[in-house]
């Protein structure tokens, strides 16, 4: 709220902005002054948070934890979350898998621990996920579903997932007969016409002899009509006997005809959508059977527990690309919109003859995962230029996607690769853009904050190619790894990194322990001035903070520094800033608006919390550096941490906008909570 007294030269205006969570607001609306959250954003936040309840903090820095094997090739990280202490990362490379736990790499005996898989680099990208308990569902249309089992920190298996009898194509309606050789065990099956192909290598067929229903899995292509195959041992899936039938159905699923959509958990069921054939399908499991696809019992008959098999049905075939569930509903994703899929009641359980699909809005979605985030699901728009929240209306009765980068649209530009949530110690949102560049949300609805902010890591040529979030150590709050790819001593590099827990200073003085510096390491131990261990950051200048106080940056040689003075503690890394500037400043007067008259800023009040350093101007080429030492200081020590108003002079010129920047480049930390320009307004 702005105070104004007339002047000499024009109105006194003295501004005060208590809080930024409105985030980056997007230059297109620098004119919409009447819009409630123009005076709680700003028009550039970079290396900073916007905290739920206000006032923006520097970003911690990354810290450095190992190279991905191939550092020429792509890779991707996959949480595994078992429990809120026993969390895991994959590192998902060219044929093979590695695995990360509590911020360090696993190893088996000193090397990397890792497993083969057949998933080739090409591949990587478009792998779908589901997780229960210890068992990793994996699904790609080029390879039958896996599933990734751990049974110990150095034990995983990879093995081909077990899908039983199902799913399947409906019944034939021909007259081409099947004749199986055998009831049980290794048979043939033999068409009366062409029907089979190598592809279906792995495909099950049904056929209903005696009405009796029983299966079998083809395990080898001999020609159209003879194939053989393995009678599947489920209890009731024998063959009556061998005579020809023309009740037969062929399975969904086979070769470069597997699911890749994401597959999900919904009522005790496993599942799996989006087939070359059927891209607009979906499949349910059994009920409390996840290794069963069996859609009646022997007799026909459909109980309650058989699997369900559905397509989506609308104006056009829309691709599934997601399953989710929120609360007791399950909901896909499109590319003309997220539909709802449930039993059509909210007192009777979905089953196969329960099951209802509810179109809720046609704000398509892009084919990538989508993320959960308290009561929403938030996903990424087809055109990539969004992140939508579908959340249930109440006056609409119904869900609707609404866009969460509306006031902040040039943010998300050239489009959003990929979307991560965590929500410890603060409710965050993370992009990764398609040119690698890495952007964050605050977001907490229920408080109305949807705080956009740029996350630029420090380094030359670094793009961030995955995120994975998972529990941190002790699973009281979370942890962002990501793969990022660096360009060091001028050579590609691709490092697994992890983002520091935010920086919580217990007095003025703690400063040891803060961590402001990217694809950093710390040492900690007897009193040295050479640090080793340096080795990924060959070639590079890096910043340094010792024993709380920042030191000359220095060049990385042979893996090792030489510093100024000996430290028993010190962070070592690649340097990065955070800079804010403010929107044009604005405040209510007698005559209309402030916007579009001469104004000039002459003070500035920065109200501060646990803070060190920084600058402060008119524009990023116009700084003062503030002071931060006082006489009470000792010099031979870091002076403390700062806490309240500070007021600086501030030499603005005159001009029409007039924006406040603040900039922050030392490995220190820094808290805004609020700032008030003050200054003159002109009548013109």
């Amino acid at each position: 709220m702005a105070t104004k007294k007339p002047t000499e030269s024009g109105i006194r205006a003295d501004t005060f902005q208590t809080n930024f969570t409105a985030g980056e607001f997007s230059p297109l609306l620098e004119g919409r002054v009447e819009l409630a959250k123009y005076k709680d954003a700003v028009s550039k936040l970079e290396n900073f948070y916007t905290f739920p309840h206000g006032p923006v903090d520097k970003r911690p820095g990354t810290r450095f934890i190992s190279t991905v094997k191939t550092e020429s090739a792509k890779t991707r990280l996959i949480p595994f979350i078992f429990s809120t202490i026993q969390a895991y990362v994959l590192e998902f490379g060219n044929n093979y898998i590695r695995f990360y736990k509590d911020e360090g790499q696993i190893t088996s005996g000193g090397p990397a621990y890792e497993i083969s898989t057949t998933y080739t680099t090409a591949q990587i990208p478009d792998l779908r996920f589901t997780q229960s308990a210890d068992i990793l569902y994996i699904c790609h249309s080029a390879h039958a579903p896996k599933q990734l089992s751990r049974t110990g920190h150095t034990s995983w298996t990879l093995s081909a997932y077990d899908y039983g009898d199902g799913p399947y194509l409906e019944e034939n309606a021909t007259s081409t007969t099947i004749t199986p050789s055998g009831t049980t065990g290794s048979i043939t099956l033999t068409a009366s016409a062409s029907l089979f192909t190598a592809n279906d290598v792995g495909r099950n067929v049904r056929l209903q002899q005696a009405s009796k229903w029983g299966a079998a899995k083809i395990t080898g292509y001999s020609s159209a009509t003879l194939v053989n195959a393995t009678v599947i041992d489920d209890d009731d899936s024998d063959f009556e006997n061998t005579s020809a039938v023309t009740n037969w159905r062929l399975g969904s699923w086979y070769i470069d005809n597997w699911p890749a959509g994401q597959p999900t958990f919904f009522n005790n069921r496993l599942v799996f959508c989006n087939t070359t054939a059927e891209p607009n399908a979906f499949w349910c499991s059994r009920s409390n059977d996840f290794n069963s696809h069996k859609p009646t019992i022997r007799d026909g008959s459909v109980t309650d527990s058989n699997a369900v098999n559905r397509l989506i049905t609308d104006n056009q075939v829309n691709a599934i690309f997601w399953l989710v569930v929120d609360n007791a509903d399950m909901f896909a994703g499109t590319s003309d919109g997220p539909f709802k899929i449930w039993s059509g009641s909210t007192t009777e359980a979905f089953s196969p003859t329960k099951v209802k699909v509810d179109k809720q809005t046609r704000d398509g979605a892009a084919n990538q995962a989508p993320t959960s985030a308290g009561d929403a699901i938030l996903y990424v728009s087809r055109s990539t230029l969004k992140v939508r929240e579908l959340s249930f209306s109440f006056e609409k009765d119904k869900h609707l996607s609404a866009n969460l980068s509306l006031l902040s649209e040039h943010i998300t530009k050239p489009g959003i690769a990929h979307v991560e949530y965590i929500s410890e110690p603060d409710s965050l949102v993370y992009c990764i853009l398609t040119d690698g560049s890495l952007i964050s949300m605050t977001y907490k609805r229920d408080e109305n904050v949807i705080a956009w902010h740029k996350q630029i890591l420090g380094g030359t040529g670094v793009e961030v190619e995955s995120l994975a979030a998972v529990p941190g150590i002790g699973g009281t709050f979370d942890t962002l790894y990501m793969i990022v790819k660096r360009t060091i001593n001028s050579a590609t590099h691709r490092y697994v990194e992890f983002l520091e827990n935010r920086f919580e200073p217990s007095s003025l003085t703690d400063k040891d322990d803060a961590f402001f510096v990217d694809s950093g390491l710390s040492y900690s131990g007897g009193s040295t001035s050479t640090i080793t261990g340096l080795t990924h950051l060959e070639g590079e200048v890096v910043t340094i903070l010792s024993e709380g106080a920042t030191h000359a940056n220095k060049t990385v040689s042979s893996g090792q520094i030489v510093l100024d003075r000996a430290t028993t503690k010190c962070h070592v890394g690649l340097g990065y800033t955070s800079k804010l500037v403010t929107l044009p400043l604005e405040a209510a007067m007698a005559t209309g608006t402030a916007q579009g008259k001469t104004k000039r800023i002459s003070e500035v009040l920065l109200r501060l919390y646990k803070s060190l350093g920084g600058q402060i101007g008119p524009s990023e080429n116009n700084l003062e550096r503030m002071l931060t030492r006082s006489g009470l200081n000792p010099m031979d020590s870091s002076p403390p941490l700062e806490t309240g108003d500070r007021i600086l002079n501030f030499n603005g010129p005159h001009e029409r906008q007039a924006k406040v920047t603040v900039i922050h480049d030392e490995p220190l930390p820094f808290t805004l909570v609020a700032i008030g320009p003050r200054g003159e307004i002109q009548k013109r």
